[in-house]
């Protein structure tokens, strides 16, 4: 019996072995199933884009170059004139980028922000048409004649991806075919993982005026207002976030030469005392001495509140700040204008004489012979004494002045002299260039929508003078000898 047993336990033993062995031939059939199951992570977004209505896609870095490429040379000219020679980038044009949402039109713009928060708009106008102004590499002056631009946000440079510390995955550059431009560094966003698409304002500009004049763009005081830059935030009793620039650091752009770099705000000036005026665009100014400005960081000219442009009461600018009151607290900013004495022409050293040389040159010219002259960025170059003006269309206009109120003039239009000279698509401003040296700008749209701006005759002989309605007393210049389009 015992015997029995055991033989039917050893055979059952090689049943039970027998059918282990199936198992081992189903793991090994089942192999190529778990090689085809995923082992990496998936790639993860480098780029959002978010829509008018908070909406947003995102792509990976292969989708992005899986989309139609450019390729083009682009290097920056720095706020302190350094210039970074171009370079070759590769990349997808942002209005490419644009066109995945559907309805990107000119009333839109897209902002650009990187990893850190800096942020900057561009307009419809730059996106779809490259409207830059652009500089020679070699000697950093403005182009007359710009090449056409594209605004790409960039993959690669020199055939290479970007180097992920020094520039991120992705960065926006502006190109163009050959290496002979550059252009202002603040668009050269780097780190970018978002493009927002959002609704324009219409463009502005703050008018400094100080020993030198600016005129700030749109674009120029969003970079200085960017957080890495020299943005700060004032949060109101209603909890909203005001972010702006602080008015020392603009009263330093034109308080002497120094614009930006090295120490811009000229602290021995501010120590001897002068006065600053806030003026908004209806004529309400806001005053402050030297001292109370400088390096206040509680007095800020604010653009945006609550990651937005200010409502139309305030915009494009507000003073905003715990250090001031109420009624300090002044909307639509037009101007800032720092009472100090204007440098003389062409920034002198200490060894050139007072007297600028325009007006050595104007003594001994003819009664009567004086030029004014049109020039930059047109086909036909002007030069016109009173008695070629006066052959042209003369008219009669009453216009307000900003201090004198209401008075008569007489003289040519700007109109007319810009249609003389066929302005060329890409100028964008006029430089308003007086006899002793004082200059000053305004864009060309500024001009065009004020058709009374004229060219006037004065009581003496071959003298003229701006009169430019609905613009700021700086572009209303006496002895204008020229203006060049710019």
């Amino acid at each position: 019996m015992f015997k029995k047993m055991s033989l039917l336990l050893f055979i059952g033993t090689l049943i039970l072995t027998g059918c282990q062995s199936a198992p081992v031939a189903v793991e090994e059939t089942a192999a190529p199933v778990t090689e085809i199951s995923p082992t990496e992570t998936p790639a993860e977004p480098v780029l959002e884009i978010v829509t008018e209505d908070g909406s947003s896609k995102s792509f990976t870095l292969d989708e992005i170059k899986n989309m139609p490429s450019m390729t083009g040379q682009a290097g920056i000219k720095s706020s302190t004139g350094a210039i970074t020679p171009p370079a070759e980038f590769t990349g997808v044009a942002l209005k490419d980028l644009a066109a995945t949402i559907g309805n990107f039109d000119e009333t839109m713009g897209i902002n650009v922000v990187a990893e850190d928060g800096y942020g900057i708009t561009f307009s419809y106008d730059q996106v779809m048409n490259g409207n830059f102004i652009s500089y020679d590499p070699s000697t950093g002056e403005e182009l007359k004649s710009p090449l056409p631009l594209t605004a790409i946000l960039a993959y690669e440079m020199n055939g290479e991806l970007l180097d992920p510390k020094q520039d991120g995955t992705l960065r926006v550059v502006i190109i163009s075919d050959e290496p002979k431009q550059v252009t202002d560094g603040h668009w050269a966003v780097k780190w970018v993982n978002k493009l927002e698409i959002k609704s324009m304002g219409k463009e502005w500009s703050l008018h400094l005026e100080g020993a030198r004049n600016e005129l700030m763009d749109r674009a120029t005081f969003e970079s200085g207002a960017s957080p890495n830059c020299h943005g700060v935030t004032w949060t109101d009793e209603k909890a909203q976030d005001w972010v702006g620039i602080p008015l020392w650091l603009l009263v330093g752009r034109v308080d002497d030469e120094i614009a930006h770099e090295g120490p811009a705000f000229n602290d021995e000036l501010a120590k001897k005392g002068y006065t600053v005026d806030v003026v908004a665009v209806d004529g309400y100014t806001v005053s402050f001495d030297a001292a109370r400005i400088n390096r206040n960081d509680n007095i800020i000219v604010a653009n945006t509140v609550n990651g937005n442009p200010l409502p139309d009461k305030y915009f494009p600018l507000r003073l905003v700040g715990s250090d001031l009151q109420k009624n300090e607290m002044a909307g639509a900013i037009e101007k800032i204008i720092v009472h100090v004495e204007p440098l003389p022409e062409g920034e002198p050293t200490p060894e050139t004489t007072e007297e600028p040389v325009v007006e050595t040159t104007e003594e001994v010219a003819p009664t009567g012979a004086a030029k004014f002259t049109l020039t930059g960025l047109v086909e036909n170059e002007l030069s016109l004494n009173e008695a070629d003006l006066r052959a042209l269309e003369v008219v009669k206009i009453s216009a307000e002045h900003p201090k004198k109120g209401i008075m008569e003039y007489e003289g040519v239009r700007l109109s007319t002299l810009l249609d003389m000279a066929k302005v060329k698509p890409e100028a964008k401003k006029l430089v308003l260039t007086a006899s002793d040296g004082y200059s000053s700008e305004v864009f060309l749209a500024e001009v065009q929508a004020s058709p009374d701006c004229l060219l006037a005759f004065t009581d003496e002989e071959g003298v003229f003078s701006l009169v430019m309605p609905d613009l700021p007393s700086s572009a209303w210049i006496k002895g204008i000898v020229k203006i060049e389009l710019q």
